[in-house]
């Protein structure tokens, strides 16, 4: 089964420019857009990952999250978090969430009770980069 992400970014510095959505509204519209348009699920990324990325706080990440999660209480199923910061995961899966998105593949072991209890599903992915916050 081929499952469709759309990629919201919420952060100044992401690769790509056409994902990243700053204010709060253009990213609740962006988000309801990709659905319609036919994402299966969109990708929300509150902070970069590459070799050069500011590091962002849990806080600073929920921060950018919480008013769309809010827009979207009734599409949780298709809304994935993409972060690596176990509290950001936490708060996205009490959130109710359908996806976490981890680059470095969940490792944190405090993290897996809380996904074990969640009606979520996870991204695994593995990066090869020495560099970097990820």
């Amino acid at each position: 089964m081929v499952t469709v992400f759309g990629i919201l970014n919420l952060t100044e510095d992401s690769f790509f420019d056409e994902s990243r959505r700053l204010d709060p509204a253009g990213a609740v519209t962006a988000a309801i857009e990709m659905l319609r348009v036919g994402s299966d699920v969109v990708d929300v990324g509150p902070a970069a990952s590459h070799p050069d990325a500011r590091p962002v706080s849990p806080a600073d990440e929920i921060r950018r999250i919480a008013p769309l999660l809010d827009a979207l209480s009734d599409q949780m199923h298709r809304v994935s978090i993409d972060s690596f910061q176990p509290e950001t995961q936490r708060y996205a899966l009490k959130r109710g969430v359908g996806y976490l998105n981890d680059i470095q593949g969940f490792p944190d072991p405090a993290l897996y009770p809380d996904i074990a209890e969640a009606d979520c599903r996870l991204v695994v992915m593995h990066s090869a980069q020495r560099d970097g916050i990820a």
